[in-house]
């Protein structure tokens, strides 16, 4: 079989090095690499892929591009990386498992990254109030050539997703109006939505809610008309409850009519909107909270 002039050239190039190995000096390998360096595949960072999202974890891709001028296949043998958020390292490691690239062309590589925002916000404490964090990754790329394994390292920076989840809370619980005769009486309580450390205001829609006076389930509903909430800000959104005190406990009688103190259970899902989508938040707050 004849081979092309590239691919004789590379077996020539290859023939020389094994044969001369043993006989030559590190100066004259350098040569030897050098000579080789127009067949080493180059390595161009493509994009950051969010691939998944929630307020406890980020699942993203950090895509290569690597672009072989060979018209044989190579085979990337291992790469390195280390990822770091405002200067501070999160996560590092080797990948040994090999990918084989095609013959003059591209191919992709994904680095798939999963950071936990709580292990995030324990270590960058410049992260509050921000949506983004600079992140530098760098590493490098193993090929193995005739003249051993020929690395070629990676240094990129860009911008890192990150969403604080809002607080929300039972802030109290009033009377609207008491009706002995009929045995009913209206209730109002009041929900608490904070966006404390966001950097851009949050939405909210789909406020899917049950509340529990006591052990009691005696409501539930659906919110969607709440206003944004803007970064470090706070608002109330009030949920009516109507009683229908025969249907009820004494000890919930009891505190209805004389305002006393309540336990008050609250389950939610809710549609956040952030600058990165619509993320889901699972709500469970319980409190003892007195009528007023």
């Amino acid at each position: 079989m004849r081979l092309t002039p590239s691919v004789g050239r590379i077996a020539a190039l290859a023939a020389i090095a094994v044969a001369a190995a043993p006989l030559v000096s590190c100066g004259q390998l350098g040569q030897l690499a050098d000579a080789l360096k127009p067949y080493t595949p180059k390595i161009h960072f493509k994009t950051l892929s969010l691939q998944g999202l929630s307020f406890s974890q980020i699942d993203v891709d950090f895509v290569f591009t690597i672009d072989n001028p060979n018209p044989l296949n190579v085979k990337l043998d291992t790469f390195s990386y280390a990822l770091g958020l405002e200067g501070v390292r999160l996560v590092s490691g080797v990948n040994e498992q090999g990918v084989a690239l095609k013959a003059k062309g591209s191919s992709e590589l994904s680095l798939p990254v999963s950071l936990r925002f709580s292990d995030i916000f324990e270590a960058v404490s410049s992260a509050a109030g921000k949506d983004e964090l600079d992140f530098a990754l760098s590493g490098d790329f193993g090929f193995q050539t005739p003249v051993g394994m020929a690395r070629v390292p990676f240094e990129e920076e860009g911008s890192f997703p990150v969403i604080h989840a809002p607080d929300v809370s039972l802030e109290g619980i009033r009377m609207g109006k008491l009706d002995l005769l009929k045995q009913t009486a209206s209730l109002r309580i009041d929900i608490g939505l904070a966006n404390p450390s966001g950097g851009s205001a949050l939405s909210f829609s789909g406020f899917d809610y049950n509340i529990a006076l006591g052990d009691s389930p005696v409501a539930t509903g659906l919110v969607n008309d709440i206003p944004e909430v803007g970064a470090g800000a706070r608002q109330t959104v009030t949920i009516p409850l109507d009683l229908d005190l025969r249907s009820v406990g004494s000890a919930i009688v009891s505190a209805v009519t004389g305002k006393k103190a309540l336990d008050v259970k609250l389950g939610a899902t809710v549609q956040v909107g952030t600058p990165f989508g619509k993320v889901p938040l699972s709500v469970d707050e319980s409190g003892n909270l007195k009528i007023l």
